[in-house]
């Protein structure tokens, strides 16, 4: 092993470097919160729009059921 070879698993992260971000959380600039609360919306715009859609699904189902 060469001594003078740095251990990288050894060295902590450049001084001065921001691990805070949107992808994890710890960024609570305007711009994170407003994709969070957009991220949220669109989950549960997506969630109204599958549940109605299998309502219906059930409906057709129903029917073709029946007669």
């Amino acid at each position: 092993m060469d001594a003078g070879a740095a251990d990288i698993a050894a060295t902590g992260l450049e001084a001065g470097a921001n691990t805070d971000n949107a992808g994890n959380g710890g960024d609570n600039s305007p711009a994170a919160l407003l994709q969070r609360a957009f991220e949220k919306a669109l989950v549960s715009v997506a969630t109204q729009v599958i549940s109605d859609s299998q309502s219906d699904m059930d409906d057709a189902m129903s029917e073709l059921d029946d007669g």
